[in-house]
């Protein structure tokens, strides 16, 4: 058997809860009934002024985040290390060469503040536990994208079309690359004005870019199309770009055709014919990129065919007393519900998973044992053997903090992984899957309750 583990031999210091939200959490985030303001001062980086986030505690008795202690003292020679606090000037002393170690009560003290979402001000009415928000951030409905353009705040879908139009983006003008003097950048809105108070230069530009080839003729549009690189997404983009700037100068120039600008009006004429041609190319594009992605989903319905991952959950109920059963011999292993790898009917192999929550073998008395069975199922004919599929065994953190994770690569010369010729081959895993010590201190156990998932890579 091949076992490649991420997680088997976890250090002794690893935290009681890991706070595992991509988001750092301000103080003004904790809902009104939380600890009082002075309490939770001392828990704010000095560095980041955020929230502690896997906190740790220097030699001096200083508490930062992990991430931010270890970006300062990377920096600094090893020979002169000092608090980071503007208040402390005391040298450090490195432990096991480092010069910070980790807070497991300071976190767990951290996690049991009560905190509102940080999605409050657009209108989420959540409160619960700090080291329950990562999970509620996961479904929350009112995530939102502040644009830093404008400072409003849109949902993902509304968030990409806004940025396309936001009046306050920062842009160059369209025809600088055409003669046009105005290089700085602008707001789309000084754009319009820039281009409004210069209309007959503006109009001489595109003018002379036409007469003279500057832009990409169409054969070469399509062609960068077909070739399925990224040049039809600029050159389409780009087409689009030059017909509203010269829609919008079009309008502009109605009126002064009324004052008798011969010059103009032939300019304009020209000008028509131009842009009904560039509009003709915009289509075909479209048409072009309709039959790319045509092509693409095709081949993305194929490929969902052949590739999918089976996962199943194992809820593991009243585990004190299934520790008790353990400990006393009356029940020391337990199997989950069998189940097939084909998620969509039952002609797949037939497998489960085995239980030893006080361990067995090399994990007896210290850790849980976790194993994965294949069984005699009424498929076993028409299917493949030796089974090959890679299997991740999974213990879930019911606290948003990381899950314990091994991985299995089964060994085609192992009789784990043959035939069954009985009603079940010999379990193959994790001996040491998780310690006792982290599985009773960890945040696995909510409720008397544990859950267990595993995927089988059907690929």
């Amino acid at each position: 058997m091949i076992l490649l583990s991420h997680c088997r031999e976890r250090e002794i210091e690893q935290t009681y809860l890991t706070m595992t939200t991509c988001t750092k959490i301000k103080a003004s985030h904790l809902a009104e009934n939380a600890s009082k303001a002075e309490q939770l001062a001392k828990y704010v980086c000095p560095k980041c002024e955020h929230i502690l986030t896997d906190a740790v505690q220097t030699s001096c008795g200083h508490w930062l985040c992990h991430d931010c202690a270890d970006g300062i003292f990377k920096k600094m020679p090893k020979e002169t290390l000092y608090c980071p606090r503007a208040d402390c000037d005391e040298a450090l002393t490195a432990e096991e060469g480092r010069p910070f170690f980790p807070d497991r009560f300071v976190r767990k003290e951290i996690s049991r503040f009560v905190v509102a979402c940080i999605n409050r001000k657009f209108g989420c009415s959540w409160e619960g536990k700090l080291g329950e928000l990562g999970n509620h951030l996961w479904t929350c409905e009112h995530n939102k994208t502040e644009c830093k353009h404008c400072n409003q705040a849109f949902l993902p879908l509304e968030y990409q079309s806004h940025v396309d139009q936001c009046p306050k983006m920062t842009v160059t003008c369209p025809l600088k690359e055409y003669g046009c003097k105005e290089t700085k950048e602008m707001t789309r809105e000084e754009c319009n004005t820039h281009l409004s108070s210069g209309l007959f230069n503006h109009i001489l530009f595109v003018a002379t870019a036409m007469t003279s080839g500057s832009l990409e003729s169409s054969a070469n549009l399509v062609q960068s199309s077909k070739e399925g690189d990224h040049g039809p997404e600029v050159s389409q983009a780009g087409l689009r770009r030059y017909v509203g700037t010269f829609g919008f100068l079009d309008d502009r120039a109605v009126g002064m055709k009324g004052r008798g600008s011969d010059e103009i009006v032939a300019m304009m004429q020209s000008f028509q014919a131009t842009l009904t041609g560039l509009q003709d190319k915009v289509a075909q594009l479209e048409k072009t990129d309709c039959d790319l992605l045509d092509g693409i989903q095709a081949n993305a319905a194929s490929l969902d065919k052949n590739i999918f991952v089976v996962s199943k959950a194992w809820n593991i109920p009243q585990f004190s007393q299934c520790m008790d059963d353990a400990r006393t011999g009356k029940c020391t292993s337990m199997f989950s519900p069998s189940f097939y790898s084909n998620p969509t009917s039952r002609c797949g192999y037939k497998m489960c998973l085995r239980l030893y929550i006080l361990g067995d073998g090399i994990g007896k008395g210290t850790h849980m044992s976790l194993f994965f069975v294949l069984m005699k199922g009424e498929f076993d004919n028409i299917l493949q053997w030796p089974f090959t599929h890679k299997v991740t065994l999974k213990l879930i953190n019911q606290y948003g903090g990381r899950d314990v994770i091994d991985l299995l690569q089964p060994d085609p010369l192992s009789s784990s992984f043959q035939k069954p010729k009985s009603d079940m081959n010999a379990a193959s895993g994790c001996p040491r899957f998780v310690s006792i010590d982290e599985l009773m201190e960890g945040g696995f156990i909510v409720d008397d309750t544990i859950f267990i998932k595993v995927e089988v890579d059907m690929h």
